[in-house]
């Protein structure tokens, strides 16, 4: 049995509190995404210089912040639409998106064992994921990990159950519900034998917000210090 380690931004958040995964917050989306791939570089060689490699199987989680930010050109069309009112309507920025997918080449991938799918819970994203997600799976092939379509129906809408409680207080990320659809995938796919093995430490889902530790990040990742 190997731990399993998930590198990326907030949206490793819905990981947490599992036994042998290792969900590590490199940073915000702000700094962690396909803009900005000295950072991404950079915590990625920091988080894997401190793990026994042998004994790891490690998933790079990025690039929702990329699908979300055209659409009102900031980072936070939601608190648009939830806190002041303003309508908010699906965008996909396809020539920016293949910038971005085109932005992998420039990532140091030698000890990356698969990459995830982005996910998130705003509608409005959603179109923008899916497409995001079909160059990413055309590009990697078999080294990509669909959690994504996990999360929406035929409509691209989001499922309810994957949703928090409190939507409007995280209308961004998906609950903790994603990590058995994850662990199940890995499963069928043979890359891990039992998933009893991660099992989770708490009974249901969590939304990402109501996280609070103080041995880890304040969210229950795990975070590096130079």
């Amino acid at each position: 049995m190997k731990d399993i380690v998930i590198l990326g931004e907030s949206h490793t958040r819905s990981f947490s509190y599992r036994k042998n995964i290792l969900p590590f917050f490199m940073g915000s989306g702000k700094t962690i995404n396909l803009d900005n791939i000295i950072s991404v570089n950079t915590s990625i060689k920091n988080v894997i210089s401190k793990l026994n490699k042998k004994e790891c199987l490690i998933f790079l989680y990025i690039g929702e912040p990329n699908c979300r930010y055209p659409i009102k050109n900031h980072w936070t069309p939601h608190w648009d639409e939830i806190h002041k009112g303003l309508d908010v309507n699906p965008y996909i920025d396809k020539e920016y998106l293949q910038n971005c997918i085109d932005g992998y080449s420039n990532i140091n991938l030698q000890d990356i064992d698969f990459i995830l799918t982005p996910t998130g819970a705003y509608d409005p994203v959603q179109p923008a994921l899916h497409y995001f997600n079909s160059l990413l799976k055309e590009k990697f092939e078999n080294k990509v990990i669909d959690i994504f379509s996990k999360t929406v129906d035929k409509n691209l809408k989001t499922l309810n159950k994957y949703k928090a409680k409190d939507w409007k207080k995280d209308p961004i990320h998906v609950n903790s519900r994603i990590s058995e659809d994850f662990l199940q995938i890995l499963k069928d796919k043979n890359i891990i034998n039992n998933i009893e093995d991660y099992k989770s430490n708490v009974d249901g889902y969590f939304g990402t917000h109501l996280l609070r530790t103080q041995d880890k990040s304040q969210f229950g990742s795990y975070i590096i210090k130079d």
